[in-house]
């Protein structure tokens, strides 16, 4: 499964964004990720991440519920810092 989340369209301060992260990534199938710019499912066995934040895109595999734990506990910050990072916005069609 893959989700993209657009940061640069949430209105929320940082610490909240945090939170939302942290409960995507845990939840991807949750409700009210305010910020939850698209789910894809790709047929993978692995959660792939795409945050959309400053007009790029990192992305980062999570392939289980220990790597999930971890990567939300760190906020999106840290997510940013260590996420391969791309230019290229999403789109959602």
């Amino acid at each position: 499964m893959k989700v993209v989340i657009n940061h640069d369209r949430c209105v929320h301060a940082d610490a909240f964004a945090t939170r939302c992260l942290a409960t995507t990534i845990e939840n991807p199938m949750g409700e009210n990720h305010y910020c939850l710019a698209g789910v894809i499912d790709d047929g993978k066995p692995e959660l792939t991440v795409s945050l959309i934040f400053e007009g790029k895109t990192y992305t980062r595999v999570i392939h289980n519920q220990a790597e999930r734990e971890e990567i939300a506990a760190v906020g999106w910050p840290a997510f940013t810092q260590s996420a391969q990072s791309t230019s290229a916005v999403y789109s959602q069609n």
